[in-house]
């Protein structure tokens, strides 16, 4: 018996030894964790499970067959997981920063003048700066097309102070002064409003007051599986997880099973829907025309093509110009087009682009049935592009088009 248990000692000991010096590795991916794609800068994919993100801005990917391939974030545009889905909806209530982060699936707790305790089902338990907050939804529509809305307006509804959004369909407006499990206080003039929790739908911050500032040298926008978004930076990974610091200075633990996607926002890659055009124009087939709108569709949705969500990128309706001016590091342009999924069966657009008024893209008249299509167009040393959205063939009915990603690579 004793030789028995000398063996196992033995072969414990070994295992142990081999898990210390790396072939059983922390670090090692392992069959159950995600395939992501890697799209470069260069047009160029590759695929593997992510093993380690270096402290020189870089992601070592393993392939299936366990070749590692390592990139500089500098030269990927972004990082997609195989067979991703994004909610359809949002889940409890909603935390918004600018630029487009967000927090889902979130229990907000109490804050004061300062700071938002919330907890992501996600991420933990996080304390926020309420100066890097954009907006709170802590009830939300029980439909998605509501729920779109009710963010669109948050994001976007103009004012210099906190805006309080009622159950009853009225607004308040004044400065935010705490929040408890049960109750909102705003000061509205010389007076202080202590208002049930229960009848606000939400809340949205003073945008002339937020600080949200970009890390320096680039950084990641991760999509996770549950639809939320954030900027990160300093990347590590440690037992299958992803360490990183938001863009609010919070330092986070994402698992990375937890991962859908994420951008590399350095300076190799702009996105058109950041940049604000030097002209536009709208002819609208009847009625008024509706104006473009940034990384949404022109009715204020996430942008949708055959069924998958696109986070960047430019929503318009036929007939859009828009006109941009390409600065001397513009290399490529890059995208991908076709009629949003929420136009259904009547939208028809034809998409063209225009490099110094020559034509250089022309699609054929593309429903909500066809499959996007892939733009990549050399405009080395070119002075303007125009984005054109032309009639299709059914004038302007339900010509909701997508310039999906629309990017300059630089």
């Amino acid at each position: 018996m004793s030789s028995v248990r000398r063996l196992l000692s033995g072969l414990l000991t070994a295992c142990l030894a081999v898990w210390a010096c790396g072939a059983w590795g922390a670090e090692s991916p392992v069959a159950s964790d995600p395939v992501f794609n890697a799209l470069g800068i260069d047009g160029t994919t590759s695929s593997g499970r992510i093993s380690e993100f270096g402290a020189g801005g870089e992601v070592t990917l393993v392939s299936l067959d366990g070749i590692e391939k390592v990139i500089p974030l500098r030269m990927v545009v972004k990082l997609t997981r195989e067979g991703r889905v994004f909610p359809q909806t949002p889940e409890a209530s909603v935390v918004l920063f600018p630029g487009g982060d967000r927090l889902y699936r979130t229990a907000i707790g109490a804050a004061n003048e300062t700071r938002l305790d919330l907890q992501s089902y996600t991420l933990g338990h996080l304390s926020v700066p309420l100066e890097s907050l954009l907006g709170l939804i802590l009830s939300l529509p029980t439909d998605s097309e509501s729920v779109d809305g009710l963010i669109f307006r948050v994001r976007k509804d103009p004012r210099n102070s906190e805006m309080i959004w009622l159950a009853n369909g009225d607004n308040l407006s004044g400065g935010f002064l705490g929040l408890s499990d049960k109750t909102i206080e705003l000061q509205t003039g010389k007076q202080a409003v202590r208002l049930d929790r229960s009848g606000v739908v939400a809340i949205g911050f003073d945008p002339g007051s937020v600080v949200y500032p970009a890390p320096e040298g680039g950084y990641i926008e991760a999509t996770l599986t549950d639809g939320s978004r954030l900027g990160l930076s300093k990347l590590r990974m440690e037992h299958g997880r992803i360490l990183a610091e938001t863009r609010f200075g919070a330092a986070i633990k994402l698992p990375i099973a937890d991962l859908a996607q994420f951008h590399s926002r350095t300076a190799a890659v702009a996105y058109l829907s950041e940049r604000e055009p030097a002209g536009e124009r709208y002819v609208a087939y009847v009625g008024a025309p509706r104006p473009f709108r940034r990384d949404a569709s022109a009715e204020g949705h996430m942008l949708r093509l055959t069924g998958q969500e696109y986070e960047k990128g430019i929503g318009t309706q036929s007939r859009t110009l828009l006109a941009y001016r390409l600065d001397a590091g513009d290399k490529r342009f890059q995208s991908m087009v076709g009629v949003d999924d929420r136009a259904g069966p009547l939208g028809n657009v034809v998409f063209r682009v225009l490099v110094d008024g020559k034509e250089r893209f022309a699609s054929p008249p593309l429903s909500a049935r066809d499959a996007p299509k892939l733009i990549d167009i050399d405009v080395s040393g070119a002075k303007t592009l125009v984005l054109v959205t032309e009639f299709g063939e059914r004038g302007g009915v339900r010509d909701l088009a997508d310039w999906v990603e629309a990017r300059l690579i630089r």
